[in-house]
């Protein structure tokens, strides 16, 4: 009798320990609290968008005038009227415009875990801070989108091991250029260069809805190939080739329509995704950087936020 007492006791200690190996094993350090940015480059603006819901990762919903993770700029240059200190765009209730200088003039779009987009935005904003002191006034140098979007991959791939579960969209007005620049990324800094990009929930929804929206096909005269449609945003292998061993990107990285068109496909786009994603809808915001020439001559920024109402569901 002593024996089969002393084997349940042991039976039920295994199946105790095993229990809670198996509850440990299951512990998930993320959240997906939703969250869909998008960016269009243009020649002579870039706009960055999300919506505003945020979510438990299922059906409850935290809050649905949520921004202060999703968007937010770098510094505090063009848009201090528009932006809290720390960065964050503030969420309109009506259009609102700022103008400021281009230097700085940059904007990031994150979604993911909302505790790691926040933690993300400090980071990086004090990398900016610590070298901006340093290095860009001794050299008089601005801070360029291109910069950006190198230091904004080493410091998601110096946490490969344990990343910032953050799909982030840099953009921002190109120095050189006067252009629209946008650079998408993954969770561990691989990233590149693109017209229009779209990373967080429903980007599978919403990329390809933009993609044609945003791009003209062309069809070939010759008749027996006629079947054959090409994006018109594509860029030929001889023309990809640059000087030295350069390589240009396969399509183009800005798109041709005005400003005002590119809002309203956006709205269009992610009014479609809204229909379709529960984790996407309420409000979309849009922040618009683009330039112009002020009354001496030089060039200039307006910053302008704009809120659209999406399905509330």
């Amino acid at each position: 009798m002593v024996p089969v007492v002393k084997i349940g006791i042991c039976l039920l200690t295994f199946l105790a320990t095993w229990t809670w190996v198996a509850v440990d094993a299951s512990f998930e350090p993320y959240q997906l609290n939703g969250g869909l940015v998008s960016a269009v480059a243009g020649r002579d603006y870039v706009i960055l968008a999300s919506d505003s819901r945020l979510t438990d990762g299922g059906y409850g919903i935290y809050t649905r005038r949520h921004v202060s993770t999703r968007l937010w700029a770098l510094s505090n240059g063009p848009g201090e009227q528009l932006t809290d200190p720390d960065g964050s765009i503030y969420m309109p209730s009506s259009d609102q415009v700022s103008r400021g200088a281009l230097e700085g003039s940059v904007l990031i779009g994150s979604a993911g875990c909302s505790a790691d987009c926040e933690s993300l935005k400090q980071t990086l904003r004090a990398e900016i801070d610590a070298f901006g002191s340093s290095f860009w006034s001794s050299q008089q140098q601005p801070l360029t989108v291109s910069t950006v979007s190198t230091l904004l991959g080493q410091v998601l791939y110096s946490r490969r091991s344990f990343p910032f579960y953050s799909f982030c969209v840099v953009a921002g007005l190109d120095v050189v250029t006067e252009r629209g620049a946008v650079y998408v990324y993954d969770a561990i800094g691989s990233h590149e260069q693109v017209a229009v990009a779209a990373t967080g929930t429903g980007r599978e929804i919403l990329q390809p809805i933009l993609d044609r929206l945003f791009s003209s096909t062309t069809t070939s005269s010759n008749k027996e190939k006629a079947f054959l449609v090409r994006d018109g945003n594509f860029v030929s292998a001889a023309d990809q080739q640059g000087s030295s061993l350069t390589l240009s990107p396969p399509v183009a990285t800005v798109v041709d329509c005005s400003e005002q068109e590119a809002v309203s496909l956006l709205l269009r786009g992610y009014r479609s995704v809204s229909e379709r994603e529960i984790a996407v809808g309420d409000n979309l915001v849009i922040c618009i950087l683009r330039r112009e020439k002020g009354s001496k001559q030089t060039l200039e920024i307006i910053m302008k936020v704009q809120s659209f109402p999406l399905k509330q569901h």
